[in-house]
């Protein structure tokens, strides 16, 4: 498969062979199962304090000829606490006490990692790379029509200010996904603030695929909703966030060339 290298001011300057998983079929059932499966990898395991509810003297005693016996007594037969001079106190350790234990919590046993083969996660990251090249993929996610893939020479990744980066887009003509993305950004209010970390939301843009760190990756990721990431640590959730494929990617030449090493020309 061939593409056409453009220069950084939108001109043509040759033809470049990619590696023939760029036109594989898009599998758009084990996209979303690789991404599933990366984020899953970052839940984090938790649990109450396995004592929690029962550091109690609370105690059931159901023998009628025991000291502290319940039984016969006119009350709940369940662990009371323990009061001086034989008295009991109130219900506790049970899940419906006050202060007891809870009934059915999370526990840091549980297995909440999706595991995939990797020949499987392999071949989902072909697909989604493929995906990102056909244009009416890539239109069903952004709503705009592109002429995929964009393939720029290998002085993007020495693009080192973000007004550079955007003047770039504007004269390939993407820069109405940054502008997507900027009208999408919405405020995070409330204790859905403190879980997630940030104050904002906003939709995902552009995708820069790099040969290694470069000043782009600084440059690039300024722009609202952009992402810059580095060949080697391209993952599927990066090609089609949330599981949907057709993010709009921008590849420096190097990076392909880098990728075909990687995983091989087949």
């Amino acid at each position: 498969m061939k593409v056409n290298v453009l220069s950084i001011d939108g001109k043509e300057v040759e033809k470049f062979d990619v590696p023939s998983f760029f036109s594989n079929e898009v599998r758009k059932d084990l996209i979303l199962r690789a991404v599933r499966s990366e984020l899953s990898m970052k839940f984090q395991p938790k649990a109450p304090y396995k004592w929690a509810g029962l550091q109690t003297s609370a105690e059931y005693i159901g023998n009628k000829d025991k000291y502290r016996t319940m039984k016969n007594r006119g009350g709940a037969m369940l662990p009371h606490e323990k009061l001086p001079k034989g008295r009991y106190g109130r219900v506790r350790m049970i899940p419906f006490a006050v202060t007891g234990r809870r009934a059915h919590p999370p526990k840091v046993e549980k297995i909440l990692a999706e595991k995939i083969n990797k020949k499987e996660y392999q071949k989902a990251l072909f697909s989604a790379i493929s995906a990102s090249c056909i244009p009416d993929v890539v239109k069903e996610r952004t709503g705009a029509q592109y002429k995929v893939p964009y393939v720029l020479v290998d002085e993007i990744e020495k693009v080192n200010k973000s007004k550079d980066v955007l003047k770039m887009l504007e004269t390939l003509g993407l820069n109405e996904e940054i502008q997507k993305s900027i009208n999408s950004r919405k405020r995070i209010t409330g204790v859905k603030k403190t879980r997630m970390g940030r104050a904002y939301k906003e939709r995902k843009s552009v995708l820069f695929v790099v040969s290694n760190d470069c000043p782009l990756m600084k440059s690039g990721l300024n722009l609202s909703g952009s992402s810059v990431v580095t060949v080697d640590k391209l993952t599927v959730n990066d090609l089609a966030p949330g599981g949907l494929p057709g993010r709009l990617v921008i590849w420096s030449k190097n990076s392909i060339q880098r990728l075909g090493e990687i995983y091989g020309n087949n």
